[in-house]
């Protein structure tokens, strides 16, 4: 006796839901795209804020800790900063665990307020004691989002302010 033919399921996907699936992940992609944009580059700016705050404190630390001038250096020209030292009568790239020069984003702007310049770069300078100047550093990226480093009393240590659209 014969049996009857039966339908065997497959566990697989045909082409064409295959084709729709796809379809609809780059719709969804294309649409979030921008907004990922945002927070990638949100994201470096506040990654770069957090490194420069966490120099300015080594180099209080190490100005304290060795008793000289120590200072953070931003060469805009460069689109370099590092920490430096006063060897003798120049200052030269601190010789200790942060000694780099780091690269500063493209993207991100600086602007500096009551910071010394000192042949073309803007330095923040730790005296003996650590204390420095009262000063603004704000970064900005290209989505206008803005940080703003600010030293509110010589001995204070940086503090980061995430400053909304409204702020100035």
């Amino acid at each position: 006796m014969k049996r009857p033919h039966r339908h065997q399921a497959h566990g697989g996907f045909t082409l064409l839901e295959l084709i729709l699936v796809m379809i609809i992940l780059c719709t969804v992609l294309a649409m979030a795209a921008p907004s990922l944009k945002g927070f990638f580059s949100s994201r470096q700016l506040n990654s770069l804020a957090e490194q420069i705050q966490l120099l300015t404190r080594y180099a209080r630390i190490q100005a304290v800790s060795e008793a000289r001038y120590v200072r953070v250096e931003f060469d805009l020209n460069r689109r370099q900063y590092g920490v430096t030292a006063l060897e003798g009568s120049r200052y030269e790239l601190l010789k200790k665990d942060f000694a780099a020069w780091y690269k500063m984003p493209t993207d991100i702007e600086f602007e500096f307020e009551n910071v010394n310049i000192d042949q073309g770069r803007y330095v923040l300078q730790f005296d003996l004691r650590g204390h420095t100047k009262l000063c603004r550093i704000r970064l900005r990226d290209g989505n206008d989002n803005r940080i703003d480093l600010v030293c509110r009393t010589p001995a204070e240590n940086f503090q980061l302010i995430v400053l909304n659209e409204n702020d100035v």
